[in-house]
């Protein structure tokens, strides 16, 4: 082969084999973030469009800047860094810290290869696809905080009577809302911040000018979601919580969103047009830089070797991946109370209500009545009924978490909560505990739950989420959640779960720490 005609083909292929050992290298995460791209009602829904755009803008981008491979070695400091990361992320389970290295690990072997001048053009053609990487969950909890705190503020002007507890708006004697994972305005904001960055690469640019609309854009998405959630809360206190908005407010929600795009985009035409009048010379794109077949090839083989030891330590069926999946679905051998006192029934729930927990590796579901009870009364349906859940991962990655969009200790549509408490002794809260019913039926269902996270207990999801830092220091990968109800028509249903939930929740920590220790 003529030397000339193998250079030019090292220089063309490079980056597309760089790719390939991109994708190997980090397939595992790749593949879960996927799976989140075809669940069409959670925040990440864009990505296979937003990845189809990408791929079209970088292409686009390619033509006309037409970059030439060689071996920029300085950069490899920072791809052997994030390689470094990535590899930690998953040796400690943390896959938020592996999905944050993706773009870094990426950029940093195209820089290894191309250098700063012919890399920097696509910055934004290939790091638009940040807005589809789920590591934006961490930011859904603080999101629900502002929105409560912003529609606390709506309602305290119109003189109605409210309380609000957490993430909870509670009207006494009509019904409470809970300003959940999907009301945080994530969505909004993401799917934002995708067009407003779209529409600046296209047609803005100066720095200035795509800041501000950026920001704007930003800025107006939150309060589409402000608005949403404050149209259906007085809309559901209005009408006693009858109206079919309540319950089903996805539709209105995208035609709020979509009436904020009309100012975002007139004011991006006006920073178009200010440009225009501005006439700037347009900087050309087009880079030349000079490597020779040696270099280019020293670049390929030196940003390909980290992802190859990535692929080798993390591809799946890997012992470090997979070794602690168990093909025991169950609990067995758990015992929350005393066989003498408690009778187990048939069932998962409490009348139509059960936790919603998606692929759990372990899990136990039993429903309980006092013993004695059934022969005296002869009324099942009055007497209390007990449920016991338990929930565990025996290690924690995309789709099998123990908070993930998809687990939740009541669906939302089918029951309302009516009010937030603490479960534990007086002074100490070991459990979250929270008041439903259904809308065709007004027994009140008491639940207590809380999270074991490699060893720690912890009662909010935002603490769960983040006890998995401390825990990879003692070599747990384990989380659980354990959810204990009652079910009753006159009873006190915190006093009774302040009795029996603690002495639950003992039980069910020995035994988990009996099961996972012993796999260590």
């Amino acid at each position: 082969m003529d030397r000339g005609n193998a250079v030019s083909g090292i220089r063309v292929w490079s980056p597309v084999v760089f790719l390939v050992a991109f994708v190997a290298g980090t397939y595992p995460i790749l593949a879960g973030i996927a799976e989140r791209w075809v669940k069409w009602d959670e925040a990440y829904s864009h990505g296979l469009i937003l990845f189809a755009v990408c791929l079209y803008l970088t292409i686009q981008k390619l033509r006309r800047v037409r970059p030439v491979a060689g071996f920029y070695w300085p950069w490899l400091v920072p791809l052997v860094l994030s390689a470094v990361l990535y590899g930690i992320g998953g040796m400690l389970r943390i896959e938020a810290v592996q999905q944050i290295m993706l773009l870094p690990i990426l950029f940093s072997g195209l820089l290894v290869q191309w250098g700063w001048r012919q890399t920097i053009p696509f910055l934004i053609p290939i790091g638009l696809i940040v807005f589809a990487i789920p590591f934006w969950d961490y930011l859904a909890w603080y999101l629900q905080l502002v929105t409560v705190a912003v529609n606390q503020l709506f309602l305290s002007q119109l003189g109605i009577n409210f309380v609000v507890e957490g993430v909870f708006v509670y009207f006494p004697g009509i019904g409470a809302f809970e300003i959940a994972h999907g009301c945080s305005g994530l969505r909004y904001l993401l799917v934002g911040l995708t067009l407003t960055f779209l529409y600046s690469e296209l047609n803005l640019a100066t720095v200035r000018a795509r800041i501000a609309l950026i920001s704007f854009g930003a800025i107006l998405a939150l309060v589409a979601n402000w608005v949403r959630v404050f149209v259906i809360i007085h809309t559901g206190y209005a009408t006693k919580m009858t109206s079919s908005l309540v319950n089903h407010h996805d539709t209105f929600g995208w035609w709020v969103f979509a009436a904020t795009l009309v100012p975002v985009f007139v004011f991006a035409r006006w920073l178009e047009k200010r440009e225009d009048a501005a006439a700037p010379q347009d900087a050309p794109e087009s880079v030349r830089a000079t490597g020779t077949g040696r270099s280019a090839l020293a670049g390929l083989s030196t940003s390909a070797i980290p992802l190859i030891l990535l692929a080798m330590a993390f591809w799946p069926g890997t012992v470090s991946r997979a070794g602690n999946v168990s093909t025991d679905v169950q609990h067995r051998g758990l015992d929350v109370f005393e066989s003498t006192e408690w009778l187990p029934l048939f069932g998962s729930g409490l009348a139509a209500w059960h936790p919603i927990v998606e692929r759990p590796d372990r899990s136990f579901e039993q429903t309980y009545v006092r013993r004695g009870t059934l022969e005296s009364d002869g009324q099942d349906q009055q007497l209390p009924h007990y449920f016991v859940g338990l929930y565990s991962y025996d290690y924690q990655r995309q789709g099998g978490e123990v908070i993930q969009y998809g687990n939740h200790i009541y669906d939302g549509e089918a029951f309302l909560p009516s009010q937030a408490f603490d479960v534990g002794p007086e002074g100490e809260s070991t459990m979250s505990g929270v008041t439903i019913s259904a809308h065709n039926d007004a027994t009140p269902i008491y639940i207590a739950y809380a999270y074991y996270v490699e060893g720690r207990w912890e009662t909010s999801e935002l603490q769960a989420k983040l006890a998995q830092l401390p825990g990879a220091f003692n070599r747990r990968t384990d989380a659980s959640l354990l959810v204990v109800a009652v079910r009753c028509h006159d009873c006190d249903g915190q006093a009774a779960l302040n009795k029996i939930a603690p002495g639950i929740r003992d039980r069910a920590q020995s035994y988990i720490d009996g099961a996972y220790l012993r796999r260590q």
